[in-house]
């Protein structure tokens, strides 16, 4: 099966780029949805996941920090 058809929607292509400062997304905090940036890590980490840098306001604050896919969506 091709892997586009295979892949979570909040997986990254293979070889695609991420484009500055990231990729739109929705990142689950506390059980709500926020929105935010993504920038994927090259490769899946050793667990098989796609892992990268979310960027997301909540509650007024910035906060940055490295989630899975499963935590994200795109949008």
């Amino acid at each position: 099966m091709d892997e586009d058809r295979r892949r979570h929607l909040s997986v990254v292509r293979h070889g695609e780029p991420p484009s500055a400062p990231g990729k739109a997304c929705l990142v689950l905090d506390d059980g709500e949805w926020w929105q935010g940036t993504v920038i994927w890590e090259a490769a899946r980490r050793e667990d098989g996941l796609w892992w990268g840098t979310v960027t997301y306001r909540k509650d007024g604050q910035v906060i940055t920090e490295a989630r899975s896919q499963h935590d994200l969506r795109a949008r």
